[in-house]
């Protein structure tokens, strides 16, 4: 098989992967059923990835830089404030279009930082890197309160983000949620995205 194929076929596992874990969750996701799902050997599969681990290994790396891609229109906005708040719309967007993918990326346990190397590392980090720059600006701007910490009110914008994709993608928030009732998901996220922008500006 040539490295072109080799290449094509490494990332048609991935995709099916995706695509069948976004299906069947995690438990559907077996060697077996992606190289049916493909059309090819089991055999076929082991010559590009060990096991399943190493696919959803494959997969949290795939799936941040898709992140990545989407908070990155983001940055089009030149207002320090709406460029947070459109970061915060977008990443609860993706969480809520991709939620098995999402379930992979920040609820699995945690990808090997020893075995990486800084530039796989820095590759990875990225979209939390667009979340501490847009702060880094701000500061800059002077549109912070005078008291943040970069690197402290990064954390605790995406704690709380995800915080709330997590009950979402879990079913916590509903409309017909007894003590949490919510009138519809997008004046949510809005008054969510609002109340964390609110925690930041003087």
């Amino acid at each position: 098989m040539s490295r072109r194929c080799n290449a094509g076929l490494r990332e048609s596992i991935i995709q099916t992967s995706l695509e069948l874990g976004s299906q069947l969750g995690e438990e559907g996701l077996t060697m077996r059923g992606i190289a049916s799902r493909l059309g090819v050997s089991a055999t076929a599969l082991y010559q590009h990835f060990e096991s399943k681990a190493s696919i959803l290994r494959e997969i949290r790396v795939y799936g941040l830089d898709l992140l990545h891609d989407s908070l990155k229109p983001a940055f089009e906005q030149t207002d320090i404030v709406e460029r947070m708040r459109d970061i915060t719309r977008r990443y609860i967007q993706f969480a809520r279009g991709n939620p098995w993918l999402y379930s992979v990326l920040m609820e699995h346990d945690q990808l090997e930082w020893d075995r990486m190397s800084q530039d796989d590392i820095k590759f990875i980090l990225r979209p939390l890197g667009l979340l501490k720059e847009t702060m880094a600006a701000g500061r800059e701007a002077g549109v912070w309160r005078d008291d943040i910490s970069i690197e402290l009110a990064s954390f605790r914008v995406w704690a709380s983000v995800h915080g709330l994709c997590s009950l979402l993608n879990n079913g916590r928030f509903s409309e017909k949620h007894p003590a949490f009732p919510i009138p519809d998901e997008k004046t949510l996220i809005d008054a969510f995205a609002d109340g964390v922008i609110s925690t930041l500006t003087k």
